[in-house]
């Protein structure tokens, strides 16, 4: 996102506009050098602003502070990432005020220079902030880390980041990792984007209207290159692409949030409200009375701190609740062409703001990393706004070191600014630097384990049960871990892979699960969300060895309680989970099973009153509707939830392996809850299967993290694919299925 704008206003003369002062943007001084030569001329008005806009830096000044406020968990403020949506009409403003200019003054417009300010000003800070976050996160975050934190580098080098966020955030898999701290980067990728195509639009425009177009009857000599026509072609094309671009994002940011909130398409309209803005305002100046346009960015200043406080993670965003801040945002700078000394700029012009203004663009790089390692560098647990407000204290220095240091030095560099093919050098080769760097990193092997090897679990029906005891005192990580520390995440039920874990957007069942012995007569199914389909190695090898047929039926993070949930990543209540739910049940009519093992993970959102009244009466609701078409109903409690990443954990301590070990009594997920649960439905008629005394030392009080050669989490709350297919014995002893002969 861009973050820049000048400090003061100009020298008067023409050589004094061309030389760029430190703590200076380029882009403004052409802006306001322009319009100067306008002035000097006695020209007719331009139809962008030429003076300086307090009011913008600001407006910058805002929405970086409530940005970090709503990172950071600052009280009421959880909607502050509305500042984003400030960032990108601002944006959207000045860039567009750029180029027509440009337009103005020469007729087309520089691809070559255009780029090459883009790379002065935004990379230098960037590739900088990109740099020292990889080194942090080789030094304090968990080896198993690097290799995910690479990628989203070279994808933030390369301005795609935001593809690949929307990619991984979509896949279930990926709930229980940590955000990246390079996560931010996806603004700054929406914002390039943009740059990329709008400025090649406007050439096309200016170039039609060279070769097919007139100057207006009215156009003034000054502004001949963009008469009425140019102007209406542009216009036109803002309107098209806002609208198209709100009607995607009100349309389709319930159904696909992920891809909504990360995507240029759902963004687009943001930048293009900006846009229009650039090319009204000259008639805004000229015709706007200056009362109404104070109360215009007073109006616009009250709708952007409304979202503040009004939007929170349970909005759908960006969706139809984005108007708010981008209709503030674009009253206020709509208004600053018509300045009134009444307006908002008495607020929003004040010397601390302006400051901040000037340097936002750093802060915002640098906040985000501090929040996501700071914790880990200071050795927090449990941390706090206080330990927050402290980190962000240490982003300020830090980005005033990189706006003096770094940025303020290349930007006003002139060699730089006046030559684009060295401007862009230098971008490649801060790009090449950035993509080399994640490469390096990604190439980092994992801390070396011991060279001695675990004894191998090898299936016989007491191995896991008898090394239980002893799991939690080892204290090195075995060098035969299976599966391996960089490949845990991977190592997913074979459901996955086929399909048969619904995706969170689809409402839709399944019905080609099937798996187990194809000819039997009896059908055992597995149904419910990831924590349900964790145990299909286990269920599978015991429905082949009894010649059942097992149905899977499984939704990513759908619990089976009959509850209305909202859901984290969708950002809304999940309405394809009961949608789905109610399905399956139609579908389990038809199949009529003999059995089915439900369960889910007790960490749910629910939408009530009293949530643990509404999760206990919603699992005995399901079990009497399963009931109705099933045999048996067997109900798995869910596994305890160690609550911290297991594999990085390890990476972290591979010769004290015993400090991942989990507190039993800490890893239960509410456990007067669950113990209320497990009696609800066993009065409804369910047969209860605890996993804890699989899992976790009972007489100790601890759960291991390695037992043998095994890897017992993938994650902090979900068994590793290789673990659970080492407790079939204990599934069949729990949930016996009757043997079925082998001649039909």
């Amino acid at each position: 996102m861009r973050l820049t704008n000048a400090t003061t206003p100009a020298k008067t003369s023409a050589d004094a506009a061309a030389r760029i002062a430190p703590e200076r943007d380029p882009e403004t001084v052409q802006i306001q050098r322009i319009g100067r030569r306008d002035q000097e001329n006695q020209q007719p008005t331009s139809a962008r602003p030429s003076h300086w806009r307090p009011d913008i830096e600001g407006l910058r000044a805002l929405a970086v502070g409530v940005v970090i406020a709503a990172h950071i968990g600052f009280p009421y403020m959880a909607g502050g990432f509305v500042g984003v949506d400030v960032f990108f009409v601002i944006s959207g403003f000045l860039i567009t005020s750029l180029l027509l200019r440009e337009i103005d003054k020469t007729g087309t417009v520089s691809i070559a220079g255009f780029y090459a300010r883009r790379a002065v000003r935004l990379l230098p800070a960037a590739a900088t902030v990109l740099l020292a976050t990889l080194v942090a996160s080789w030094i304090w975050l968990p080896r198993t880390r690097l290799g995910d934190i690479s990628a989203d580098a070279a994808t933030a080098a390369l301005n795609v980041i935001n593809i690949r966020l929307a990619q991984e955030g979509t896949d279930y898999l990926n709930a229980t990792v940590d955000p990246s701290p390079l996560q931010h980067f996806w603004s700054l990728a929406v914002e390039e984007q943009f740059y990329i195509v709008w400025p090649l639009v406007l050439l096309a425009i200016a170039f039609l209207g060279t070769k097919f177009g007139r100057p207006g009857k009215f156009t003034a000599a000054r502004h001949r290159h963009r008469g009425p026509g140019r102007t209406a072609a542009i216009t036109a094309f803002l309107v098209i692409a806002a609208g198209v671009s709100f009607w995607m994002s009100a349309s389709w940011t319930q159904s696909d949030p992920v891809w909504s909130y990360f995507g240029i398409h759902t963004r687009a309209w943001e930048l293009a409200v900006g846009a229009l803005i650039a090319v009204a305002a000259g008639s805004i100046r000229a015709f706007a009375p200056k009362w109404a346009a104070a109360l215009a960015s007073w109006a616009g200043l009250a709708l952007i701190t409304a979202s503040v406080f009004l939007l929170d993670e349970r909005t759908v965003f960006p969706g139809t609740a984005a108007l708010l801040p981008v209709a503030g945002t674009a009253l206020v700078i709509a208004a600053g062409c018509a300045p009134h000394r009444f307006g908002a700029t008495m607020l929003l012009g004040v010397r601390p703001a302006q400051f901040i203004g000037k340097i936002s663009y750093g802060l915002y790089l640098w906040h985000w990393p501090l929040i996501m390692i700071g914790p880990a560098v200071w050795g927090l647990d449990d941390v706090r706004v206080r330990h927050y407000l402290v980190l962000m204290g240490v982003a300020f220095l830090l980005t005033i070191a990189t706006f003096y240091l770094v940025e303020n030095p290349i930007r006003t560099r002139r060699p730089l600014v006046q030559v684009p093919s060295r401007a862009l050098a230098m971008g490649g080769g801060l790009i090449a630097t950035a993509l080399a760097a994640s490469l390096f990193m990604a190439a980092q092997p994992l801390p070396e384990q011991s060279n001695e090897e675990a004894a191998e679990i090898t299936g016989n029906d007491t191995t896991v049960w008898e090394l239980l005891g002893e799991s939690s005192d080892v204290n090195t990580v075995p060098a035969n871990l299976t599966p391996t520390l960089d490949g845990a995440a991977d190592d997913v039920p074979a459901l996955n892979d086929d399909g048969c874990q619904v995706d969170r957007d689809d409402p839709d069942i399944n019905k080609d699960c099937w798996y187990g012995d194809p000819e039997g007569d009896k059908t055992v199914v597995l149904y419910g969300d990831s924590h349900a389909g964790q145990w299909f190695p286990a269920l599978r090898q015991t429905a082949e060895a009894s010649g059942w047929r097992l149905l899977v039926m499984t939704k990513a993070n759908c619990s089976v309680a009959d509850v209305r949930e909202h859901d984290s990543v969708l950002g809304r209540e999940y309405t394809e989970c009961r949608e789905w739910k109610d399905d399956v049940i139609d579908y389990l009519g038809e199949v009529e099973p003999d059995v089915v093992v439900a369960a889910a993970f007790d960490k749910k959102d629910v939408i009530a009153d009293d949530p643990d009244k509404a999760w206990i009466d919603g699992w005995v609701d399901t079990v009497d509707r399963l009931q109705d078409v099933a045999g048996e109903v067997y109900y798995m409690a869910d596994n305890p939830d160690i609550g911290e990443d297991v594999p990085g954990c390890l990476a972290e301590n591979p010769h004290d392996a015993s400090v991942c070990v989990g507190d039993l009594e800490d890893s239960v997920v509410e456990p007067e809850r669950r113990e209320q649960l497990i009696e609800a439905v066993t009065d409804a008629g369910a047969n209860v299967v605890d996993s804890t005394p699989w899992i976790c030392d009972v007489d100790q009080g601890t759960c291991p993290v390695v037992v043998g050669n095994l890897l017992v989490y993938r994650d902090g709350n979900h068994l590793s694919a290789r673990f659970v297919a080492e407790l079939a014995p204990q599934i069949a002893a729990a949930i016996p299925l009757e043997v079925q002969p082998t001649e039909r």
